[in-house]
Parts: structure tokens; C-alpha cells; sequence
């Protein structure tokens, strides 16, 4: 059973779905479309194939501006077959505000399905969406993801090791896309850290071979289940990028990982949130439930003006009212 299992989990890897049909994931390769990835010439190689980064340059990236990162988003479902409206949202902020090449909605459940499901595939730039089945990680060096945090916890995996598979831009299920992200793929590996925090992992960009995934998995071996954002952020600080800041683009306030966040979402009126590249939405630790009808009557804010900014016409009450959504 070992065996079969396996198999199945390598298959589900190398394919991907798009209502109901697979495909090889090679066909994901992100095509180049206006922006320029850096040529193979410009990069050193080991003989393996693996890009060779040492030396590079993560303060400047190359002196060319090409980009290393592909322009595929990866977006992670675990175990939830149907979407919230603010994880709609955050789509349509994808879609419009960045425009990927590709956005991978990687999920465990066999079937999307759902009405703000139907309304992402109404969403300008659909066609770019692939859906992708992924396995849920359930252990890391011999630790049980089973239990504490580690619904959570499997997540965090996951986005390391889909970055090490595809290369790409990864962004939390509450992430909000103001502008594009294109600026920071010309790094080997980009996130926000802040002076007076912790890394975010809530947004991260890089490339396969980035030197700094490998260092934050081997963190694992001291996995704890108990502790919200001990593996996540808290020891990969202390024990690698304090260490090896040559190996990441360090970004600072611009992907609004900060819990302050909560105070200028959502009780201020003039907040210039549109300076912000993508603003993490820290949903879970507000009360109040959006959706098309709340969203209307909530009081003037940032989130408030964020949503009306990417919600689609469609989306509005009085058009479910007459039938247009199911």
C-alpha cells in the first residue's frame, strides 16, 4: 500500500486539472508575454542544471533588470472545496491587479465548487488558471502535522516546496494585490521582513533553486505543532536569514504582514493602502463578515474601498436577486 500510495502522490504532482481534465505539468511553464526572464546565458549553472547562485547580487539582481522568478502565482486549498468571498476577492486582486502569466490554485479536493467559485471563473484573465491537485503534506522529518497547528502548519510546507518545484510568486488565501508584483521578481528569493518582526510568509517570491528554501525546510527538524508561527517565521529568522542575508531580497513594509495592519483596514478612513504592493488582510482576527451584501453597509474604510475597487458588477445583491449568479 506503501507503494501504491506513493505512485498515486507522484502522479498527482506531475498533473494538473482544469474542470476535470489533466494535463502534464510541464505545460506550466510560464510564457515570457511583456516582461523578460533573464536569458540562460546570463546565469551560471551547476552541472546538475541548477542555477548556480553564488555571487548574485539579491540587493540589486542582475545589473540588466531580467527577471529570475516566472510569473506564476501558487495559491494553496487545503481541505475546502468551496471559496469565501474575501478569498474571491483576493483572487480578483491577482488577476486585475497583477495580471500573472499563471495562477495555480493548488488544492487536495477533487472538485471546486460553489458561487464565489463562480464568480472567480467570471473574473477577468480566468483563462489563466489552472487548477492543480496537491497531496497535503503530513509529516516533516518524521514530526506528525496531525496535530496543534498543523492544518496550518502543512501550508507553510507546501509553499516552500511549490516554489522549489515551479519557481514563482506565492500568496496567502487573505493576501490582497494592490499593484504588480514584477518588481520583485528579480530576485533569487524576495519577502518582507521588517525591523521590529519576525519574516511574513504570507507573500513570497523566488526562484526553484533559491539557496534559502533548503535552509528554512532543514528548520523543520525542529518542528513544534504547539507554536502558530514558530517553523513559519520565528526560527528561519533567528537561525537563517539573520545569518545568511546575502541569500534573500529583505523587503520592508510593502506586503503589510504587520498586525498593525488590523488598525488601518479596518478603523481608519484615509489610509493611502494603494502605496502598498499586495497588503496582507489578517481576516481571521477581525469579527465581521463580508460578503457582497455586508461589504455595502460596512462602514468607509480601507478594506471596504479594497474590495469595490476588484468586485465585479456581477457580485452586487441586486443582481443576485435576479438569477444572473447561482
Amino acid at each position: 500500500m506503501v507503494v501504491t500510495g506513493t505512485i498515486i502522490y507522484l502522479v498527482c504532482l506531475n498533473y494538473y486539472s482544469t474542470e476535470g481534465r489533466f494535463f502534464q505539468a510541464e505545460s506550466l511553464v510560464a510564457p515570457r508575454a511583456n516582461n523578460i526572464m533573464c536569458n540562460e546565458s546570463d546565469l551560471k549553472h551547476f552541472p546538475n542544471g541548477s542555477v548556480d547562485f553564488r555571487g548574485f547580487n539579491n540587493y540589486t539582481g542582475y545589473s540588466s533588470g531580467c527577471y529570475v522568478v516566472p510569473d506564476i502565482v501558487h495559491y494553496i486549498k487545503f481541505n475546502q472545496d468551496e471559496f469565501s468571498f474575501i478569498e474571491m476577492i483576493c483572487i480578483a486582486s491577482i488577476l486585475i491587479n497583477h495580471k500573472p502569466s499563471r495562477l495555480m490554485i493548488h488544492t487536495n479536493t477533487f472538485q471546486l465548487h460553489g458561487k464565489y467559485w463562480t464568480a472567480i471563473k467570471r473574473l477577468p484573465n480566468f483563462d489563466r488558471v489552472n487548477v492543480v491537485y496537491l497531496e497535503k503534506p503530513t509529516s516533516i522529518f518524521g514530526h506528525s502535522l496531525d496535530s496543534g497547528f498543523g492544518v496550518w502548519h502543512a501550508s507553510d510546507i507546501a509553499r516552500l516546496r511549490l516554489i522549489q518545484t515551479y519557481g514563482g510568486i506565492f500568496c496567502d488565501s487573505d493576501v490582497f494585490v494592490v499593484q504588480s508584483l514584477h518588481p520583485y521578481r528579480r530576485f533569487e528569493f524576495a519577502l518582507e521582513w521588517n525591523y521590529h518582526m519576525y519574516l511574513g510568509n504570507q507573500v513570497l517570491f523566488g526562484h526553484k533553486d533559491a539557496r534559502v528554501i533548503p535552509h528554512w525546510l532543514e528548520t523543520y527538524k525542529q518542528y513544534n505543532g504547539s507554536l502558530w508561527y514558530y517553523n513559519g517565521g520565528e526560527l528561519p529568522t533567528q537561525a537563517v536569514l539573520y545569518y545568511k542575508p546575502e541569500l534573500f531580497h529583505r523587503v520592508r513594509d510593502k506586503f503589510g504582514t504587520d498586525l498593525q495592519m488590523l488598525n488601518y483596514l479596518y478603523n481608519t478612513t484615509d489610509w493611502a493602502w494603494q502605496e502598498y504592493q499586495a497588503i496582507h488582510l489578517f481576516i481571521n482576527h477581525q469579527k465581521y463578515i463580508f460578503n457582497e451584501s455586508s461589504v455595502l453597509i460596512y462602514p468607509d474604510s480601507p478594506i471596504k474601498q479594497m474590495i469595490l475597487s476588484v468586485m465585479q458588477d456581477y457580485m452586487y445583491p441586486s443582481l443576485e436577486k435576479t438569477g444572473e449568479l447561482p
